[in-house]
């Protein structure tokens, strides 16, 4: 795999993140003020799964655009 290529994959786990940084905050700041309905816990629990997945996904973004930039130069 060309070193552009890995470039552009991380940069696709990066930007694919981004959205989901701020949905997962907006629905946990929804679940906490909504505390009178029965989805009080389920909305919470989404919203923590998105902030768990957005920080994965931009980890592994910026692991693969580190691996991108560094691992092929072997001089």
């Amino acid at each position: 795999m060309d070193n552009k290529e890995l470039l552009f994959k991380g940069l696709k786990y990066s930007i694919g993140a981004i959205p989901l940084m701020f949905l997962g905050p907006i629905l946990i700041h929804n679940a906490f003020m909504n505390k009178h309905t029965n989805w009080h816990y389920l909305v919470l629990g989404i919203g923590i799964f998105i902030c768990i997945t957005s920080v994965s996904l931009m980890f592994k973004g910026i692991k693969i655009i580190m691996k991108s930039l560094f691992d092929g130069n072997d001089n």
